[in-house]
C-alpha cells in the first residue's frame, strides 16, 4: 500500500512527507548526556601496564650529565660491528629480551635464493647519459633552462 501511495506521488510530495517525519523524529529525540555507573563494584577496573614507571624524583644537571657520560663511555665505536648479545651480557630493556640469547639465524642463507644485482643495458645508459649531460633523459629542457 505504502509503495502504491509513494509512486503516486511527485518528489517535493515525497521530500515534504520526509520533512515532517525528521521533525516527528527529532520532537521526540533526546540526547541522553548525564552518565552515571549503576554499580561501581561491577566496573572493570584494567590493571597498569607492567612496565609502567612514575618517577619519583627530579633530577639535577649534575646527575643528568654523569648518565650522560656513563652512557657515552659504554657505547663506543669499537663495539658497533658486534652483535648485542656479544657486547653485552643481558638484555639493556625490555624489548631486547626477545631473541637476545638466540641471535643466531634459525636457517642458514641458501644460495638459491640470493640474487646478485647486475647491471642492464637500458640503466647503464641513463647512468652514462647523466654522467656526460649533467641530468637525466627524462628532464624537459626548457624545465631546466627556466623558459
Amino acid at each position: 500500500m505504502a509503495s502504491m501511495i509513494s509512486k503516486k506521488l511527485d518528489e517535493v510530495a515525497r521530500n515534504s512527507v520526509w520533512e515532517e517525519h525528521v521533525k516527528k523524529e527529532n520532537r521526540v529525540l533526546t540526547l541522553g548526556d548525564s552518565f552515571h555507573i549503576a554499580d561501581a563494584r561491577k566496573l572493570n577496573v584494567l590493571p597498569e601496564k607492567p612496565n609502567r614507571m612514575v618517577p619519583t624524583s627530579n633530577l639535577s644537571p649534575e646527575m643528568v650529565q654523569k648518565a650522560t657520560e656513563l652512557l657515552t663511555s659504554m657505547s663506543t665505536l669499537k663495539d658497533s660491528d658486534k652483535l648485542p648479545h656479544e657486547i653485552y651480557a643481558l638484555p639493556r630493556t625490555a624489548n631486547s629480551e626477545y631473541g637476545f640469547f638466540s641471535s643466531k639465524p634459525l636457517v642458514p642463507p641458501n644460495p638459491m635464493f640470493e640474487h646478485k644485482t647486475k647491471m642492464v643495458d637500458v640503466t647503464e645508459y641513463g647512468n652514462t647519459y647523466v654522467r656526460m649531460a649533467g641530468i637525466g633523459p627524462y628532464v624537459r629542457k626548457d624545465a631546466v633552462s627556466g623558459k
